[in-house]
């Protein structure tokens, strides 16, 4: 598959000194899903938020279709764990904000946004309000304002973290089923790493701070997945504790 996104030498200072990664570098391939997991604190959310370009780095580069990301661009989307949904704004409404902003007529607007509402499960609650839907369904409209943007890179940062765990399965189920109908480049933020070997093509492993990449694990389940059919592979134990055994060296190193 050919390159989308490249990472060369990515560095990362807080304001109070703290280097949250250094010399990090990182390939995505076009339609591939990457999975990132490590340790907490390791800088992953701002690896991804430096590729949407919404920080700069302090060293090194990003480019995606071979151009230097330097600000946010309208083939990324972000699908954030917190939702970020307008709470005044209806599921309709919420959906069409990233085609709003863009400029898009209003008869694209609503072809988007009625086929975003059938992708992802949400018709009969097109103007309902966030408060008025489960955690589950609010993750939903969030999904569905990115994918009805037609990104080419997908961003998403823990997006299942704050939901049950029958919830986040049956979402597993649903993303798997929507890449499956329309595949995206997407990089993708987690702390489980059963969800990591159910979604990704490849799981990269960061160390601790500085994070630098520490393993790249090649998932070899063919698609297309569902939850139950990846955990029954011959390959999820040996791939889940590959993991497992190099996280466990980052801790005790």
């Amino acid at each position: 598959m050919a390159e989308l996104i490249r990472v060369e030498g990515a560095c990362k200072r807080f304001p109070n000194g703290v280097e949250v990664f250094a010399g990090l570098d990182l390939v995505v391939a076009e339609g591939e899903c990457l999975c990132i997991v490590g340790p907490s604190g390791c800088g992953k959310t701002t690896l991804l938020r430096a590729i949407d370009g919404l920080i700069a780095l302090d060293a090194g580069r990003i480019t995606i279709a071979g151009g230097e990301v330097r600000g946010p661009r309208r083939d990324v989307a972000m699908v954030f764990q917190g939702f970020g949904l307008f709470p005044w704004k209806t599921v309709e409404q919420n959906i069409a904000y990233g085609l709003e902003m863009a400029g898009a007529p209003r008869p694209l607007i609503r072809e988007r946004v009625a086929r975003q509402v059938e992708l992802v499960g949400l018709r009969g609650f097109e103007r309902a309000l966030p408060h008025q839907l489960s955690g589950g369904m609010r993750q939903r409209v969030g999904l569905a304002r990115a994918l009805a943007v037609e990104p080419d890179v997908l961003l998403m940062d823990e997006p299942f973290g704050s939901l049950d765990a029958l919830t986040r399965e049956v979402l597993q189920d649903e993303l798997l089923r929507i890449w499956q109908a329309r595949p995206v480049t997407t990089v993708f933020i987690t702390h489980s790493i059963e969800e990591a070997i159910a979604l990704g093509d490849r799981v990269v492993v960061l160390g601790p701070r500085p994070a630098r990449v520490r393993t790249v694990l090649e998932v070899d389940i063919p698609r297309p997945r569902s939850v139950a059919s990846v955990v029954a592979h011959p390959s999820f134990v040996r791939l889940r504790d590959r993991c497992w055994s190099v996280l466990r060296d980052l801790e005790a190193a």
